[in-house]
């Protein structure tokens, strides 16, 4: 019997893992012809730990150069340094490093459990919520605002933006480009009106940074901004709403951490581990690169599968099963090697305080299964509906 898996097909998107099982098991290099391709007629998709970990940490022979979304033009989208490769990539992502320092990350904590709280108060004593709408989506939001000193008021475009250039199937659909068009033109007069006040945010202290010397320049300030925008909403937006979704799924699981809550360290990074919101990014095969006994070409696109890698039976005992006392040595949900998360610190503070404060309120709840709504697998696990119900909590 074939085997047929494709990462853009709804029918895969509930529950990915038993696929993944059976690539790494047996088609561990998958080939997949794309559909109605615009710039690769097919790639390979990558599921294996080991090999995925090895591609990450070769930047030579699998580079984001090309991009990291799948079938997609990225001369077409802004220029970040998800899309560089060494050495210009390694001079931007210090400057970013330098400024994005442990002091302001941890700064962020009160403001975003004050949000949390505010968001729960407001369906806590109706007995249900949809923590897509309702919670996760606004505290990413939130927390860019803050880090960037936006206007809060215009926070409903920035989500509008970001699910309609990173929530889809199609990165370059017209409306896709018209948002990453107005939020470019929004980034450029950004750093035109800082320059003539500097504050203390993230943005103020990029504009003020020098490489080797020399201050960037406004395009490469302005795609700080669009990565800054983009990658600090979408899959902490979905890793929030997974890890409320497991936790119901696993109430076990969720009532030892609410009654031992010194567990938090080590069962964050299992809830990532489990439902990595990130599951998949693109490379281009810079070189023809064999991997168990199959040959991906020079030029072709390989997805590597981290929620695969997270699934690995090799590095993992029962990687199906939700276990908040897992020791984890390692995980892909960050990624690896010179495109390692830069935002995960604030990833993991939004998550793990999010998940306190519904904690601390509602105690238990349960998944309103058939009310769960996927919106994409790759790049994010995407979620647009997650209710849940709860005993109503009065004020």
């Amino acid at each position: 019997m074939s085997f047929e898996f494709d990462p853009f097909d709804p029918q895969y998107w509930d529950n990915p893992y038993p696929w993944y099982t059976e690539m790494r098991h047996n088609h561990p290099i998958y080939r997949h012809k794309t559909e109605k391709a615009r710039v690769w007629p097919h790639y390979w998709m990558i599921s294996r730990a080991k090999d995925v970990n090895d591609a990450l940490f070769d930047w030579k022979s699998f580079s984001s150069a090309s991009g990291t979304l799948i079938d997609t033009d990225a001369s077409l989208l802004p220029e970040t340094i998800f899309h560089m490769d060494p050495p210009r990539h390694d001079q931007l992502r210090s400057v970013l490093a330098r400024v994005l320092t442990p002091s302001r990350v941890a700064n962020l904590e009160p403001i975003i459990r004050q949000q949390a709280q505010d968001l729960v108060d407001a369906f806590k004593a109706r007995g249900s919520a949809d923590v897509a709408t309702e919670f996760a989506r606004s505290i990413p939001t939130m927390t860019m605002t803050r880090l960037m000193n936006l206007p809060w008021g215009e926070h409903e475009k920035f989500l509008k933006w970001n699910l309609a250039t990173l929530g889809g199937a199609d990165f370059t659909s017209e409306a896709s480009l018209q948002a990453w068009g107005e939020m470019d033109a929004y980034w450029k007069q950004l750093v035109v009106d800082r320059r003539k006040e500097q504050t203390d945010d993230l943005v103020s202290m990029i504009l003020h940074a020098q490489v080797e010397g020399e201050h960037l320049t406004d395009s490469e300030i302005s795609g700080f901004c669009g990565l800054l925008h983009d990658a600090s909403q979408n899959t902490t937006i979905n890793m929030i709403c997974n890890a409320i979704i497991s936790l119901g799924r696993f109430p076990d699981q969720r009532r030892k951490l609410q009654e031992n809550p010194e567990m938090w360290p080590s069962a964050l990074e299992e809830l990532l581990r489990y439902e990595s919101p990130v599951q998949g990014l693109a490379r281009e095969a810079m070189c023809d690169v064999t991997l168990s006994d199959v040959t991906i070409p020079k030029g072709d696109q390989v997805l590597l599968l981290y929620g695969s890698a997270n699934h690995d039976e090799t590095v993992y005992d029962k990687p199906d099963v939700l276990d908040l006392d897992r020791t984890i040595k390692t995980h892909w949900t960050f990624g690896h090697g010179i495109h390692y998360c830069l935002g995960n610190a604030v990833a993991r503070l939004e998550t793990r305080v999010s998940i306190q404060v519904l904690l601390e309120n509602l105690g238990d709840w349960e998944v309103v299964e058939d009310g769960i709504v996927r919106g994409q697998l790759v790049p994010t696990r995407g979620v647009n509906a997650a209710p849940i119900t709860f005993e109503p909590v009065m004020a």
